[in-house]
């Protein structure tokens, strides 16, 4: 799916960005606000969402290659491989911000009814899938500076929202998720590793994702953009002495 020539690549001293799952909502917008910004991209969507991500390629196609595009599924360890095996063959490649932004809420999820498989599916999409793409770049020779992963208060133990009637399944993926990014942050920490991980809450953003109709009142929704710009400031706000921590898009720390 890469069609970007390495040739446009020749100013490898730009700032890198990877976005995983870039096809629509969060990631497509952080694709469009990092483009203003002049920023390298290197964006994943999945096979099956290619069609779907035709806005995607526009902004990758028109605008002198910064913006290269991967196949990436987060269902799949053989697709999460071979992707970043496609990323570690170039010996030059620096990333300085990985967001990983794949994931997924198929409401409602209740704990008294929802089945084996569901369950599995939301932990799959927004639990294992994201960590294991994160072990992955980790094992490469590729210096990473910061790895972000979408989080949601949905997934607090200690904030825990209990009007979220049939939210059970992704709240207790991005709970598994937090956690499981906390103890990334101190394994590297140990190995004197100065990757910064990060968990980010986007706000209650207005995408396809949570175009859900739920029987209490949702306040503050934003607009991607609203929240993109904001998060950016976040994430390059951030230093090792940050790695393991839970911030808002308001820069606001959140609650494990």
């Amino acid at each position: 799916m890469n069609h970007i020539p390495d040739a446009l690549y020749a100013d490898r001293e730009m700032t890198t960005w990877l976005i995983v799952g870039a096809s629509r909502g969060i990631g497509l917008e952080f694709v469009k606000q990092l483009l203003l910004r002049e920023e390298r991209i290197i964006a994943t969507v999945r096979e099956t969402h290619a069609l779907h991500a035709s806005m995607l390629w526009g902004q990758a196609g028109g605008d002198h290659g910064r913006c290269q595009m991967f196949i990436c599924d987060v269902l799949s360890e053989a697709s999460i491989v071979s992707f970043v095996s496609q990323l570690a063959a170039d010996p030059f490649l620096k990333i300085d911000y990985v967001v990983i932004n794949a994931g997924v809420l198929r409401y409602p999820n209740r704990a008294t009814e929802l089945s084996f498989d569901e369950f599995a599916f939301h932990l799959h999409t927004n639990t294992i899938g994201p960590i294991i793409t994160a072990q992955k770049l980790l094992q490469t020779n590729i210096p990473i500076g910061t790895i972000v992963f979408m989080s949601s208060d949905s997934g607090s133990a200690q904030n825990f929202l209990e009007r979220e009637d049939g939210f059970a399944a992704y709240s207790a993926s991005k709970a598994a998720l937090n956690q499981m990014l906390r103890h990334m942050a101190a394994e590297l920490k140990r190995k004197d590793d100065d990757t910064i991980i990060l968990a980010l809450h986007p706000g209650e953003v207005a995408t396809d994702m949570s175009n859900i109709s739920v029987p209490w009142q949702v306040e503050g929704i934003i607009t991607p953009e609203q929240s993109v710009v904001a998060m950016i400031d976040v994430i390059q706000s951030k230093g090792i002495q940050h790695s393991g921590t839970f911030w808002t898009w308001q820069n606001q720390p959140y609650p494990w």
